[in-house]
């Protein structure tokens, strides 16, 4: 089997640096992986850009590799997942040419690793307040003059509640978090659809997340569910930074996404 070429999505206050071992982990295996920076998080940038800033960036590599014929799996984490959703619609493989004719390329499978999988036309802060969490929301995350917020505590946001992750290994990730522009929180996705009702997805749950609460997750699932849609979960009992904390285990789960059957036409 070729494998599918990875685009990986980060997270909020993210950058591509937090997901290099994992980067290297999928490589190992095969795979081609790319990690874009997202606007949002370019540090001189902080207060003018957002969501759509994102999406654009991300879409932009998935057409140009998508239209090389490439088969594209998305692993997207946490934020990663309001843009991947929107940056891959209408890409989702096969694609018929204009002469009826399937094109080689297109994204396979959605894999999302504790992220946001919105409805259309919704925004993150519309699952903040449905779960109640916009009363408290201040008193975790600090928000600046110019508009980018940063949790007051990193460790406990990305790390909190799971001891497996040695201290070096938390405090080397925190190195390279940056501030975030708070205005993306509140910027709704497209409305022309979400890719998750067309492509083959796999969600990650995490029992101990303090920045994508299990609340979030169960809520946004529900929505999908309701659908009809053909969800696949994994459950782990872990962090928010499950790609670092779970590493093995989420290199694996991209090896069972790139072989789902579900990707089949």
């Amino acid at each position: 089997m070729t494998l599918p070429t990875i685009i990986l999505v980060h997270g909020a206050w993210h950058t591509p640096a937090n997901y290099q071992s994992y980067i290297s982990a999928l490589q190992a295996q095969g795979f081609m992986v790319h990690c874009p920076l997202l606007p949002s998080s370019d540090k001189s940038l902080p207060s003018t850009s957002s969501l759509r800033d994102d999406v654009k960036v991300v879409r932009e590599l998935v057409s140009s590799l998508t239209a090389a014929g490439e088969r594209i799996l998305m692993i997207m984490h946490s934020y990663g997942g309001a843009v991947g959703t929107d940056a891959v619609e209408g890409l989702a493989y096969p694609r018929p040419s204009a002469n009826g004719n399937q094109r080689p390329g297109g994204v396979i499978h959605l894999l999302y690793l504790c992220a946001f999988i919105l409805q259309p036309g919704a925004a993150i802060w519309d699952i903040v307040q449905e779960a109640g969490f916009d009363k408290v929301f201040d008193q975790y995350v600090h928000t600046a003059e110019d508009g980018s917020i940063f949790p007051l505590d990193p460790g406990l946001v990305f790390f909190g509640g799971d001891d497996s992750v040695e201290k070096e290994t938390i405090d080397e990730a925190l190195k390279t978090l940056v501030r975030f522009p708070r205005e993306s929180l509140t910027t709704p996705t497209a409305t022309a659809g979400v890719a998750w009702r067309d492509i083959p997805t796999t969600y990650v749950l995490t029992q101990k997340d303090y920045s994508m609460p299990r609340t979030y997750q169960d809520i946004m699932l529900a929505k999908v569910k309701s659908e009809g849609v053909d969800l696949r979960t994994k459950d782990f009992d872990t962090c928010h930074s499950i790609f670092i904390s779970r590493e093995q285990e989420m290199v694996q789960l991209a090896i069972e996404a790139a072989s789902d059957q579900r990707n089949v036409s």
